[in-house]
This record gives structure tokens, sequence and C-alpha cells, in this order.
């Protein structure tokens, strides 16, 4: 096969390529959103002195990360084992979580 003809099936099958369709593996996750509200009075959140706001946030940052907790129970797979070589239970729990980027 002399160089013309190399060229004109390397043409051909890069064409054919082109033609060809590229198929994509698409995951699709089923996504929940978590949300919790809580209301506080206007004096209340107004009367924090710069002094108190920061203790006064870490006070409603706890209070809704309860909330939210409250809610995660459904979706956290619970584990129990005993360690019999240190003569203790060892609780635990698993969330799976699908990230932003």
């Amino acid at each position: 096969m002399n160089a013309r003809q190399k060229a004109k099936k390397y043409k051909r099958m890069y064409e054919a390529l082109l033609k060809s369709s590229v198929k994509f593996k698409v995951d699709e996750h089923k996504i929940d959103t978590f949300r919790c509200e809580r209301f506080y009075p206007e004096a209340l959140v107004l009367s924090a002195k710069k002094e108190s706001a920061d203790y006064l946030r870490q006070i409603i940052v706890k209070d809704i990360a309860e909330g939210l907790a409250n809610n995660l129970d459904k979706y956290i797979d619970y584990h129990t084992e005993f360690c019999p070589h240190l003569n203790k239970y060892r609780f635990s729990g698993e969330i799976k979580i699908v990230a932003r980027v």
C-alpha cells in the first residue's frame, strides 16, 4: 500500500470517527435539602453588643445545627460492634452525601 492509499484509508477512518456519536455515562443522584429556620425577637438580636454578638451567634448556630440533626435520623446508618479485646461496645453512625463542587 503506497502513501496515497494510506492517506485515503486514514481519511475515511477519521471521517467515520467524526460521524460517530460519543456516549457519556451520566450519574444522577437524588439530592435532599435540609432546612431549618428559627425566629428570634428583634430586640434580642439588636441588643447584642459587640462582645456578646459572638456568643449570640454561637447560640444561633448551635440551635440551627440541632434542628438539622433532628431531621437527619432517617438518612443515618447506625452500627453497633462489640470489641472483646477492649471489653467495650463501639457505636457508630454513617451518612453519605453528595457534595457541591
